[in-house]
């Protein structure tokens, strides 16, 4: 057995110094994004928000997510830039408090959301040069176990507090939490190649239309996370005019969702080092199709319990195959801008669906029930897609191989 040497030790220190410090940041993440993902929406329809104002919530992140084909010229450019604008969205929770109000919930979500979104390209683009590709995967999976245990435990935590404090006090508590796990990245160390150049929007866009992998990805995400984003606003009326759950009981939902990202994440990132990132998603998005079947017709909260598991698990496979497509597909130099790109486009029809869905309800013209399902229809077409799309790739290599010499 091979001892190792003083020069690999040396080696592994600042990538495990990094990924500590990565783990810290996905923490705060973790436990500010569950609470305004899980909590917010019940806490604004307890309010008395109908479902158009749940439907703007459910549509913060897609329309920061367009917005971010313009990162390239205002996102972050540095470590301490990035971990700056992390620290201002979580602690955009703290107006809850100070100013509440239905507004209020609706600019503190898209403020949240504006701050990931014009942040990711640069991660991306930075776990590129910090971290060998060999295990690029297992440090998304990594770290995404961290950010969904946290978040696992402030669901659960929050929900519990919120019943106490009230809604916006626990969501300023988590709120803080994430600033200060944010400011770590100020320590964070990479490469000089790191420093992230400047993009057009036009260039984000030219990134993801020129490779046709990313091209057919971002097509079946396009369908299966647009139904899940269409019934975002509706699990709300779901837990409060179906069921009537309390807030305890949406934090256990959120709880049993995030457990399942902590434990799936690991082997997610193992399936795309060993296979391929397109594997995690096409089951993946197979078992999160079942689980938005689950939410239509769940009868009771114990249906909603094991719905919760099968898309925390999908949850987990579409964002390692997604940073995994990406890399594979992109240089260095491109992947900053081809994830504006990915952002940009998917995010477009997160705008759109969830108004969709909740003017059709807020009208009368279809129930929360029928509602979802349509949404797992749409969802079901995405896995279709996905498997397409892997059989394309396995198509084209089959012929690469043929065509190569000797």
């Amino acid at each position: 057995m091979r001892l190792p040497t003083r020069e690999s030790i040396e080696g592994l220190r600042p990538i495990s110094r990094n990924l500590a410090l990565d783990l810290v940041a996905a923490v705060g993440y973790g436990v500010a994004g569950a609470l305004v993902s899980t909590l917010l929406p019940t806490i604004a329809r307890r309010g008395g928000m109908e479902p158009l104002g749940l439907a703007a919530i459910a549509a913060a992140p897609f329309l920061t997510n367009l917005l971010s084909v313009f990162a390239g010229r205002f996102g972050p450019r540095s470590t301490t830039q990035f971990a700056l604008l992390r620290a201002i969205g979580a602690a955009s929770l703290v107006a809850l408090v100070l100013v509440p109000g239905d507004t209020t919930i609706v600019v503190v979500a898209l403020v949240f959301w504006l701050s990931v979104s014009f942040s990711s390209p640069f991660q991306l683009r930075l776990w590129g040069t910090a971290y060998p590709g060999r295990i690029r995967g297992r440090v998304v999976g990594f770290v995404g176990t961290g950010r969904a245990a946290a978040g696992s435990l402030a669901a659960l935590v929050g929900g519990i507090l919120a019943d106490l404090l009230g809604g916006p006090a626990a969501l300023a508590l988590g709120g803080a939490t994430g600033v200060v796990c944010a400011l770590a990245y100020v320590g964070f160390r990479a490469g000089p190649s790191a420093a992230a150049m400047a993009y057009t929007a036009r260039e984000s866009l030219r990134s993801l239309r020129s490779r046709p992998m990313l091209r057919r990805v971002a097509l079946a995400q396009g369908f299966f996370g647009g139904g899940f984003i269409a019934a975002g606003p509706l699990y709300a009326l779901v837990y409060v005019d179906r069921l009537d759950l309390s807030l305890a009981d949406v934090g256990l939902i959120g709880v049993f969702g995030s457990a399942a990202t902590t434990v799936s994440f690991l082997a997610w990132g193992a399936v795309a080092d060993r296979r391929d990132p397109l594997a995690a998603m096409r089951y993946g998005s197979l078992i999160g199709f079942g689980g938005l079947v689950g939410y239509a017709l769940a009868p009771g909260l114990a249906v909603l319990l094991v719905s919760a598991l099968a898309m925390g698990v999908a949850g987990a496979s579409i964002e390692v195959g997604i940073a995994g497509v990406i890399s594979n597909n992109t240089p260095l130099s491109a992947r900053a801008a081809a994830m504006s790109g990915w952002n940009a486009v998917t995010g477009a029809r997160g705008l759109v669906a969830p108004f969709v869905m909740s003017a059709l309800v807020q009208f009368g013209l279809i129930d929360v029930t029928a509602g979802l399902l349509l949404c797992a229809v749409a969802s079901g077409v995405g896995v279709a897609l996905f498997w397409w799309a892997a059989r394309r790739a396995r198509l084209e290599a089959a012929s690469v191989s043929v065509a190569a010499p000797g």
